[in-house]
């Protein structure tokens, strides 16, 4: 079975070694780009064309929701789970209406983020438990994303 082929975006150098760090655990996954900013997230995603993308939201230049909604322009088959360091069910919902698959809090990346990539193949939305503790209802995945 192929690799997942990974775009990790975030800001920081050292949150994106962690990431990367935490994907390689899994011999299904490849890290195949790392990108700093929201603009180069969508620029990486339309020349590389990853299965999946770890993004962050809180990117300098254009958020992480602002690049998802380019990056489904540019490369529509990938899929996008967000990172974030806000535990808020109102980010978590525009996450999902962007085409985003996971909302994943930073705080809970490295217990989390694993899981919520395996439950890609479920077709669910993926909430970090910081926020489903705040009273998240899981909504029908829209299909957006692929």
């Amino acid at each position: 079975m192929p690799k997942l082929r990974v775009l990790v975006v975030d800001d920081h150098a050292v949150v994106r070694r962690v990431i990367c760090a935490l994907l390689s655990q899994e011999s299904s996954l490849e890290v195949i780009c790392q990108a700093a900013t929201g603009e180069d997230a969508v620029k990486k995603a339309k020349e590389l064309r990853p299965d999946l993308i770890i993004l962050d939201i809180g990117l300098p230049g254009i958020s992480g929701i602002d690049a998802a909604r380019q990056i489904r322009q540019v490369s529509p088959t990938s899929k996008i789970i967000f990172l974030s360091q806000h535990d808020s069910i109102q980010m978590a919902r525009e996450a999902s209406k962007v085409g985003g698959r996971g909302y994943v809090s930073k705080i809970d990346a490295s217990t989390e983020l694993l899981t919520a990539v395996r439950s890609l193949e479920e077709g669910q939305f993926f909430v970090s438990q910081q926020v489903r503790r705040q009273g998240w209802t899981a909504e029908p995945y829209s299909g957006a994303g692929g």
